[in-house]
């Protein structure tokens, strides 16, 4: 996730954004439509964190099932190499999980770097999902970050002739960039914000799983 793509469409200041988390989470756009879901968990959970939360995937699965009249949910992560952990905590959920596994690269000095970016994974995939893209009425692209999420809706609506989903965004409030905001970027017919309602604050989370 780029963090110097973070912006709140309002202003430009400084502000405590866990204040603007709404009680619930508005899916009504989503409403009775046959919808794919592709979420960014390297996004999604470290804009959470930063609100002092944690985003509860089971809830939001749950949530999006039952607005939408079909859903395909598909969730992009990085994991450490023969850790199968990440994988297993949210297929149980109903996701079909992508997860690319963390690069060592050699620096000099017998340091190194480790290499989690997924956007290359997430950007494979959803072309291949585009070619597809007549099994759905709606593509939910769970990112906030206008480097993945804004390009890679250009590049599905921008210039198509064909019958193409609606795209729509599902971000943290406050990690959503301003060119991503739809009523000024003509490629994404809605922005969803996560509430309270899928939310857990990581001091509860941290209780509950013993940490």
């Amino acid at each position: 996730m780029r963090r110097s793509d973070q912006r709140r469409w309002s202003h430009g200041r400084p502000q405590d954004f866990s204040r603007l988390l709404e009680r619930n989470t508005d899916l009504s756009a989503i409403t009775g439509k046959r919808t794919l879901v592709l979420l960014d968990e390297q996004n999604l959970s470290i804009s959470a964190q930063d609100l002092g939360y944690r985003l509860d995937y089971g809830r939001l699965a749950s949530g999006i099932c039952s607005a939408a009249r079909a859903a395909d949910l598909h969730i992009f992560t990085a994991v450490e190499e023969d850790n199968g952990t990440d994988v297993l905590q949210f297929e149980p959920l109903g996701y079909s999980v992508h997860a690319k596994t963390i690069r060592r690269i050699p620096l000099p000095g017998g340091r190194y770097r480790s290499d989690a970016n997924i956007d290359n994974l997430f950007a494979f995939w959803t072309g291949l999902f585009a070619v597809k893209a007549g099994c759905c009425q709606v593509l939910i692209l769970g990112s906030g970050d206008y480097g993945l999420a804004g390009e890679l809706a250009q590049a599905v609506k921008g210039g198509s002739r064909r019958r193409l989903p609606h795209v729509m965004t599902l971000s943290l409030p406050g990690s959503t960039a301003q060119d991503l905001d739809a009523r000024t970027n003509p490629h994404i017919k809605a922005n969803l914000e996560i509430g309270l309602d899928l939310m857990e604050p990581v001091s509860d989370a941290a209780h509950r799983l013993g940490a």
